[in-house]
């Protein structure tokens, strides 16, 4: 079947690759989420990533591995896991309890460049 025209096209984007530390060790399993501090257009992007075992990540915007558009970014920093509500149910929760995830707060600012981006560690505590 066709599709309906007029879809949402990717924007843009530069590789983007970094690593994230807790208290000194590689963060693993952290969702990594870069919120644009600049006019994206009417499609609100939010590159992320998850972090490998050795707290290594790339982002994601419209494709696995494509990066973030250029521009500046505050980032946040989520640790889930899933655990079992009160009621039996399957939840996840961010076991930072949302220290790092709010990017109007976040004190971690990027701005991504055209070409190869390999960050700075983050380095959380």
């Amino acid at each position: 079947m066709a599709g309906c025209g007029g879809g949402l096209s990717a924007p843009t984007t530069a590789p983007v690759s970094g690593t994230v530390q807790f208290r000194g060790k590689p963060a693993v399993g952290v969702k990594v989420t870069f919120h644009p501090k600049f006019d994206m257009g009417s499609v609100k992007f939010t590159p992320n990533g998850l972090t490998d075992k050795d707290g290594r990540f790339t982002l994601n915007t419209a494709a696995p591995g494509d990066g973030a558009p250029p521009g500046e970014y505050a980032v946040t920093f989520e640790l889930p896991r899933v655990t079992a509500d009160q009621r039996g149910l399957d939840t996840e929760v961010d076991v930072w309890k949302g220290k790092y995830s709010d990017p109007e707060k976040s004190t971690f600012k990027v701005t991504v460049q055209k070409g190869d981006n390999a960050l700075e560690t983050f380095k959380l505590d």
